[in-house]
């Protein structure tokens, strides 16, 4: 019986733990304990460096400020500034640590020109590259010059190894009226620069990229005066009117210094044609004229060439292609007898006499019957002077003759 009672106890046993095994799904049985997981923390954010500069374009010498920020903030990193040398070398040009707050501070003078970057010494963060250029400091000096020559310009250049040509544009009231180059010796440079006027002058100075610097233009001003001239007055200023007649294009004599009366005549001429007084002198009112005035338009553009004789103004036009091509002092008949009109050079001689005296008509183009030519004579007065004739200054009328065929055309007007 006790036999009995301890195996049916030992089956009893091993039901209950039957049933609790096979019984995970009873709402009665004890739940199972949770597995608790970790998350992998995340990366560092790799770190950042910034590059920022004063300037880009320092001239040569100038003191430059290098600032930035690196991030996150690495106690006692520093950041080196570098220059790029060539296939992929960079060379230390300075360095400074890194605050508190990231932040750094280098400066440097600007000596080359080339690509900057930062890199920290620690993480090995590198900023974004930056481009620098290096231009030559330019210091110039000029010296009032000469009406219608040139006024001087000197230039002294950093560094002296800076080599190249220098283009110099002349404007006056923002308008480009000439242009001059020249090339820098030793680090200094020279110009003779034009001066197509009276009065100030700004000259854009361009000085190309050359000896690793950058390219800069500088700006400056340029004075030239005047002074009063007459016949026998000497020195540049001579030269300077003599080419602006020209360029008016007013007969003028050979280049000289001296103020001749070959000259004197030109002058005349002038004043005639623009209604100044006529005497000859070149005055302030004379060279204001001068500084302004354009070239005189004929009357006729056809046929090409002729010649005009305008009897108010005094004056003998030569005109080629519709322009004038060259203006005489001249001087018609004294009681206005010179015929008007369209006309034509009937013959030519080497000269003639009159019967009205003693002189001689030198190179005369005779344009109405056997009475009325062109001609040289010793007298060319600022009026109607002569007895009907055109007269033209001796010196003028061999270039007058040779260049003015029998059959030409002869307007003459008031």
């Amino acid at each position: 019986m006790r036999r009995t009672i301890t195996i049916l106890i030992a089956l009893g046993a091993l039901l209950y733990l039957g049933a609790a095994v096979a019984g995970t799904d009873d709402t009665t049985s004890p739940a199972q304990p949770a597995v608790a997981t970790t998350a992998a923390p995340p990366p560092p954010a790799p770190a950042a460096l910034s590059l920022a500069l004063s300037t880009s374009a320092p001239a040569y010498g100038e003191r430059v400020e290098v600032h930035g920020s690196l991030q996150p903030v690495s106690p006692g990193e520093e950041v080196v500034l570098e220059i790029d040398v060539g296939d992929g070398v960079w060379a230390p040009m300075a360095h400074a640590p890194v605050d508190g707050f990231g932040a750094y501070a280098i400066s440097f003078d600007a000596l080359a020109a080339g690509t900057l970057r930062a890199r920290g010494t620690i993480g090995g963060a590198t900023s974004a590259t930056v481009p620098f250029a290096v231009t030559p400091v330019v210091r110039v000096k000029t010296k009032p010059g000469t009406a219608f020559v040139t006024a001087t310009l000197r230039a002294v250049i950093a560094p002296s190894t800076y080599t190249g040509r220098v283009r110099a544009v002349v404007r006056r009231d923002g308008e480009r009226v000439a242009w001059t180059a020249g090339r820098i010796r030793h680090g200094r440079l020279r110009l003779d620069v034009p001066t197509p006027g009276i009065g100030t002058f700004w000259v854009e100075l361009t000085f190309p990229a050359a000896s690793g610097l950058a390219g800069r233009t500088v700006g400056a001003k340029v004075a030239a005066r005047a002074r009063t001239l007459q016949a026998g007055s000497t020195g540049r200023d001579v030269v300077g009117l003599r080419a602006r007649l020209a360029e008016l294009r007013f007969h003028v004599p050979a280049a000289s210094t001296t103020f001749s009366w070959e000259l004197y005549d030109s002058v005349i001429a002038f004043q005639k044609a623009f209604g100044l007084p006529r005497t000859g002198v070149v005055n302030r009112a004379t060279w204001r004229k001068l500084d302004r005035a354009d070239l005189l338009k004929p009357r006729y553009r056809r046929p090409s060439p002729h010649i005009e004789v305008d009897k108010t103004r005094q004056i003998l036009m030569v005109v080629r292609q519709g322009k004038v091509d060259a203006i005489l002092p001249a001087s018609s008949g004294a009681t206005g007898n010179t015929p008007e009109g369209r006309h034509a050079i009937r013959w030519k001689a080497p000269a003639t006499t009159t019967w009205l005296g003693s002189g001689i008509l030198y190179r005369t183009l005779t344009f109405v019957g056997n009475s009325f030519a062109i001609h040289g004579w010793s007298s060319v007065p600022p009026y109607p002077a002569s007895h009907g004739c055109v007269r033209i200054p001796i010196w003028t009328a061999d270039w007058l003759y040779n260049q003015s065929p029998v059959g030409e055309t002869v307007y003459v007007y008031r």
